[in-house]
């Protein structure tokens, strides 16, 4: 009876501690992602993003940003598992409500890694297109010189000499 008590304490425990870091985790990749969104640019690119990974329209993602004040990675998040469960947005964020995003995950029955996962890809797909982005403006500028060397004036023509 007693290692019965102690394996069921044993596997509470360690559930918890998985629990706890599965959210610590998905709060992380959120958080990693709403962080690439700095300029008006960034915005447009992780809002694209987020589209392609989750198959919904930006004009919807920009809708439900503006109705539930979710962020980028919460647009990820949310959109999943409502694809990965066959539930409706508003049904993932009604169960969410007091909750951690890996508890409603586990609720819904996916695994919050495979959650992560899709907050990771979409980071990296932001990171691709910056840097192409920063690579094209690169491009259109023109050659600067790396320091300033200031310009002499042409020289003036000589003048008339005798008056001709």
């Amino acid at each position: 009876m007693k290692t019965l008590i102690l394996f069921l304490a044993v596997s509470f425990f360690s559930a918890a501690a998985i629990s706890a870091e599965d959210e610590a985790t998905l709060n992380q990749a959120i958080a990693t992602l709403n962080g690439q969104a700095k300029t008006a640019a960034d915005k447009k690119i992780v809002l694209g993003a987020v589209a392609q990974q989750t198959n919904v329209p930006e004009k919807t993602l920009e809708s439900q940003m503006a109705t539930t004040h979710l962020t980028y990675g919460e647009l990820v998040v949310a959109n999943s598992l409502a694809e990965g469960s066959g539930q409706a947005v508003t049904n993932i964020l009604a169960r969410k409500k007091g909750k951690g995003w890996a508890e409603v995950s586990r609720e819904v029955k996916i695994n919050p890694a495979s959650v992560i996962d899709r907050l990771r890809t979409t980071q990296k797909v932001v990171q691709m297109s910056q840097t192409k982005l920063k690579q094209t403006q690169k491009m259109k500028k023109p050659n600067m010189p790396d320091s300033t060397i200031p310009l002499r004036e042409p020289a003036r023509p000589a003048g008339r000499m005798g008056g001709y």
